[in-house]
């Protein structure tokens, strides 16, 4: 995998990473809702896959940043995450991070555009 084949896949965990945390801060979720969150809230920018979701998730879970629960222990249909304590502090983390890449392409941005197209 090359160098930005592998940057590429971090920042859009990052990004994926801070809209859940973000969605989980204001309530309880299962994953679909996450998904269906992230589309109207990004204007179907990103439109999450579940094999990207349910995975990071998991991932989130076993990092201590989501506590998952199954909404019926017996059919283990939908599980419901919350975030925890930690899942607050490294929102707050992707926050910087996740601002200072945007700051980054905003700047790149900007100079090629004023190249481009300011004559």
């Amino acid at each position: 995998m090359s160098s930005a084949n592998s940057e590429r896949k971090v920042w859009i965990k990052h990004i994926t990473g801070l809209l859940i945390l973000r969605i989980l801060k204001a309530r309880t979720a299962y994953g679909n809702q996450i998904a269906d969150e992230i589309k109207k809230v990004t204007q179907d920018t990103i439109k999450p896959n579940p094999n990207f979701i349910y995975p990071l998730l998991r991932e989130m879970e076993e990092n201590g940043y989501v506590e998952g629960s199954w909404e019926n222990p017996k059919t283990r249909g939908k599980r419901i995450y919350t975030i925890t304590e930690g899942g607050l502090k490294y929102y707050e983390q992707l926050k910087e991070i996740v601002q200072a890449k945007f700051l980054e392409i905003e700047r790149c941005q900007k100079v090629i555009r004023s190249f481009l197209f300011e004559e």
